[in-house]
């Protein structure tokens, strides 16, 4: 278990191993829920191009309609991260 303190701002500083672990850098944004017996913390994972390269190849074929694109795509997106 390790601990942080809150600052005077209402600022969390996540120890160094947590932030390792999660892989988690600056900018990253966190999920904050209340439970009954506090809160809990989850990690935002927003698709980056560099993640996502290779899902849409199969989105764009001669003769779909943009909708059609689109729909394959979300698709691609939802099934890669599991949405």
């Amino acid at each position: 278990m390790k601990r942080a303190t809150l600052t005077s701002k209402g600022q969390v500083t996540i120890p160094a191993e947590i932030r390792e672990a999660l892989h988690l850098q600056a900018g990253d944004r966190l999920i904050l829920s209340l439970t009954e017996n506090g809160f809990t913390a989850s990690v935002e994972r927003t698709p980056k191009v560099e993640d996502v390269r290779g899902i849409f190849k199969h989105a764009a074929r001669p003769g779909t309609t943009r909708a059609e694109e689109r729909a394959a795509v979300e698709e691609a997106v939802a099934r890669k991260y599991g949405l």
